[in-house]
Formats: structure tokens, C-alpha cells, sequence
């Protein structure tokens, strides 16, 4: 796919890039990896080598898509994150071989800092600590950005680029028309720690006490999943445990998606249920406060807080213009150019505008 900058670009000297993708299995992260490199790609202003893990998921789809690569084995990683000056060596680069490396893990900046001249790190969780041997860090909340600030105290400079998203529905889904209809809550998650589904089915415990009518879903499925519901059939035997559901089966289902995650930096999730209009109640994870313009859109409640959950849940199934106020804010903040895929590219790109003013000033 051409840019449309591509005659400008092409009369440019492309840089060499190295992707560096450590293994993940987190979906939401791997899906990160093909956002940057989708778009570092689409600016055809780099060369771009991939190095990954053999074997690992992003690493295959990469090579299937024609990717120059330079695995890594498991052995070599380990040996890379206690011996980094041995990059050049393990990895059979010489030094500065790469005029710029990006990495997605904290470990890798002070290795790759051994073959590439600047080391972009995209901190991806709330984990910044290890960034500091990053020519410029790249956060996706702006409270972890203000956080690695003040521990950096300006040693490396930080951006904020919160993921884009593009929108997939057109119009906003409806509440039941009967009014006295039982609304259905619904949630998300990987069924790990910190997804916050066990304090969902503690607050639909308390709900169903005052609100027997609402219905309660969870989606997903992961690790926890036999624990949560052997939980469930204790507390709250009425949750549907529904399965992988993708954003249109969700959308149909629910006529409130609730975010009980404590560790969220991102939610895809989350995006996709404004995108359909639903209206939407999380808790003040980093990623949710910015999403949500810190509950200006709307309602943010206490991490691992059940109670106070399920009090503005029923505050909402008690307010139902209250709940089609949210859902329209949902719908129409998820359109704003904070989540604009265009910008986002054009601020990516000008992170290595600023490394390579950098570059001049050592030349």
C-alpha cells in the first residue's frame, strides 16, 4: 500500500529499523506489535528487520507476510538480558548495524542500545522502571507517562501514543423498547489476574439482591476460568459464563459493558463497546481514565471496589435516559481524532524526526 506522502518519501533516505518483538501471548499486546509495525511500515521510510523469538506468534505471521527476519532463540534471550554487550556478538550484528531499533520490552533497550544508534521503547503496561536505558520511552496513558517523568527526572524523554482504533459499527445500538424489559450487564475478560471478573461477580452478587430482574454475562475464557466459576456457582449461580464472543455478538448481548479490570493500560474491549454505542461503567485502570476523559464520558468507579460497583450499577438500571446519555457519549468519543489511525502514524513518525535531530547534533 503506497502512502500518500510517497513521492516525498521516496526522494528520502530510508533508515534501517530494527522491530524488536519479544514472545507474548496476550492478545491485545500482540495486536499492538501489528499496529506499529503496520504503520512504520506504510510510511515507507524504514527498512525493517523483524527480530522475535522462533517459533513465536508475531515472529510467524511477520515472515508470512514477507518480513526480513533475524530470529532469536530462547537461549540467546536469556544470555541478551544478563550480558547485553554481547548483542553484536550473539545476534552476528556489528555495532550500530541499525540506525534505529524499536522495542517492545524493557529488557531489550540496553542490548539493542549495542546495534542501533537510538532505541525507541514502547512501555505497553505500567512497567516503565526498566526503560532507562531507552534513547525516548513511548507510553500509552498519560498517567504512566507523568509517572516515568518524574522517575526519569528528564534523563529520557517520554511521549504519549495511546493506541488508535477504527471504528466498525454505524449506528448506536438500542435499549429494549419496553421500558420494564430486564437489561442485560455484561463483561470481558482473559480470566487471569487483574481482569477484575471476580469483583464483577461480587457486584452482581450485591446487584441481584436489589435488581432480581437484570441479567449478568460474562465473555472470554483463559487460566482462571474453572476458579471463576466455581465462584459464580457459589455467590451468583444466575451469571451466563458465555464463551469467546466477538464486538457484534457482544453488542447484541449487552446493554451495559462493565470494565472491572484493575490492570488495564488498554482495552480493545472497551473501545469496541462505545464504538456499538453501549453504554459503559469501568474502573480507573490508566487506560479507562484516558479512554473516558477521566468519567467526563463515562462513569469511573474504585479498582476492586464491588460494592461501589454494583451501587452505580443500579444507580444506572434505575436511570435509563441516564443510560442513553452514556451510550451516545460512548458512541461519539470513540470517533474523536484521539483514536485517529492517521494521527496516531504522523506521531509515531515524528518520534524518529526528533531522534534523527538528534543524530545531527552528534554528527
Amino acid at each position: 500500500m503506497q502512502s500518500m506522502d510517497s513521492a516525498t518519501n521516496s526522494d528520502q533516505t530510508r533508515k534501517t529499523l530494527l522491530f524488536f518483538a519479544p514472545e507474548v501471548q496476550d492478545a491485545a499486546i500482540l495486536n499492538a506489535y501489528e499496529i506499529y509495525l503496520h504503520h512504520l511500515s506504510h510510511s515507507e521510510l524504514f527498512d525493517i528487520t523483524i527480530m522475535a523469538p522462533n517459533g513465536s506468534p508475531f515472529g510467524e505471521e511477520a515472515r508470512t507476510m514477507g518480513y526480513r527476519m533475524y530470529p532469536v532463540s530462547d537461549f540467546s534471550r536469556k544470555l541478551l538480558l544478563r550480558t547485553p554487550q554481547l548483542w553484536p556478538i550473539l545476534t552476528a550484528t556489528r555495532r550500530f548495524r541499525f540506525d534505529y531499533a524499536i522495542c517492545h520490552e524493557a529488557f531489550g533497550c540496553r542490548g539493542l542500545s549495542h546495534i542501533a544508534r537510538k532505541v525507541i521503547g514502547v512501555c505497553h503496561d505500567d512497567m516503565y522502571e526498566g526503560f532507562k536505558n531507552a534513547s525516548r520511552m513511548v507510553a500509552i496513558t498519560s498517567s504512566l507517562a507523568e509517572e516515568a517523568k518524574a522517575f526519569f527526572e528528564g534523563q529520557v524523554p517520554v511521549d504519549v501514543l495511546p493506541y488508535p482504533y477504527e471504528c466498525q459499527f454505524s449506528d448506536i445500538a438500542p435499549l429494549p423498547e419496553d421500558e420494564e424489559a430486564p437489561l442485560t450487564i455484561g463483561t470481558s475478560g482473559q480470566f487471569a489476574e487483574g481482569d477484575g471478573l471476580g469483583t464483577f461477580i461480587h457486584a452482581a452478587q450485591l446487584l441481584h439482591q436489589s435488581s432480581p430482574e437484570a441479567r449478568f454475562v460474562i465473555a472470554g475464557q483463559g487460566p482462571l476460568e474453572h476458579v471463576l466459576k466455581e465462584l459464580s456457582d457459589h455467590i451468583a449461580p444466575f451469571i451466563d459464563f458465555a464463551g469467546p464472543m466477538d464486538a457484534s455478538e457482544m453488542a447484541e448481548a449487552f446493554d451495559i459493558y462493565c470494565l472491572a479490570a484493575s490492570n488495564a493500560p488498554y482495552s480493545v474491549s472497551l473501545c469496541q463497546m462505545m464504538d456499538a454505542g453501549i453504554a459503559c461503567v469501568s474502573t480507573c485502570a490508566s487506560g479507562p481514565m484516558d479512554i473516558l476523559k477521566g468519567g467526563m464520558v463515562a462513569p469511573l468507579v474504585p479498582m476492586s471496589d464491588a460494592f461501589l460497583l454494583a451501587v452505580k450499577l443500579q444507580e444506572l438500571l434505575e436511570d435509563r435516559p441516564q443510560i442513553e446519555r452514556i451510550k451516545k457519549a460512548c458512541f461519539e468519543r470513540i470517533r474523536e481524532e484521539d483514536f485517529s489511525t492517521r494521527i496516531f502514524e504522523e506521531k509515531l513518525i515524528s518520534l524518529f524526526d526528533m531522534e534523527q535531530k538528534a543524530f545531527s547534533r552528534i554528527d
